[in-house]
C-alpha cells in the first residue's frame, strides 16, 4: 500500500517506500460481474464462516478476499496478527461487505462504523503496528499520513454510497 516500505520499494532518502495505493481487487471482481464478492477478516471469524458458506452456494463463481497479515513481510509482531486484522475494518482500511449480483451491502461490523462515524479509529493505529510504516512517522512525511487517511475516507464514502449509506456528520 501507499508508503509502505518493502523489498521491491524500500524507503529512502528519495522515495519514501510504495508511491501507489493498492488496487481495490473485490470491486474489480464485482465489475466483472461475479455472482458473489465479499471482504473478510480473521478477527470476524463468523462474518468469515458465512462467507465462505455464501460463497459455496452461490450458483457461479465466487470471490472472497481475506484479509491476512504477513508479520515478516510487514514487520509486525506474530502475536498481534488478529489484533491487525481488526484495526484494518476498525479503520476502514480494509472494510467488510459482501456484493450479490452487484448489489452491495455492508457487514455487520463495518455498519457499526458507518452509523457512529466516531468508533472508526484514525488509520495512524493501523500503521503504527507495522514496521513498513515506520518511517511515516516522521515529521517529514506527516503529509503523506494525512494522505493515506484522506484516500482511505474517499474509499469509505464510495463504499457507503455503493451501500445505499451516507456518512453522518460528526458534530
Amino acid at each position: 500500500p501507499l508508503g509502505a516500505s518493502t523489498t521491491t520499494s524500500p524507503a529512502g532518502t528519495v522515495i519514501p517506500g510504495k508511491l501507489e495505493h493498492k488496487k481495490p481487487i473485490a470491486d474489480i471482481m464485482v465489475a466483472h460481474d461475479m455472482p458473489y464478492v465479499a471482504t473478510a477478516s480473521p478477527y470476524y471469524w463468523r462474518d468469515l464462516l458465512v462467507k465462505v458458506r455464501r460463497g459455496i452456494e452461490v450458483n457461479g463463481p465466487a470471490f472472497l478476499h481475506v484479509f491476512a497479515p504477513c508479520p515478516r513481510g510487514w514487520r509486525s509482531d506474530p502475536a498481534k496478527s488478529i489484533e491487525l486484522s481488526r484495526l484494518a475494518v476498525e479503520t476502514c482500511i480494509f472494510p467488510l461487505w459482501e456484493a450479490v449480483n452487484g448489489e452491495y451491502q455492508l457487514s455487520a461490523s463495518s455498519k457499526v462504523m458507518a452509523l457512529s462515524p466516531q468508533k472508526k479509529k484514525a488509520v495512524k493505529e493501523y500503521l503504527q503496528v507495522q514496521g513498513r510504516f515506520r518511517h511515516l512517522f516522521a515529521p517529514k512525511y506527516e503529509k503523506m499520513l494525512g494522505e493515506i487517511q484522506r484516500i482511505t475516507d474517499d474509499r469509505w464514502n464510495r463504499l457507503l454510497k455503493r451501500c445505499g449509506m451516507t456518512q453522518p456528520k460528526t458534530a
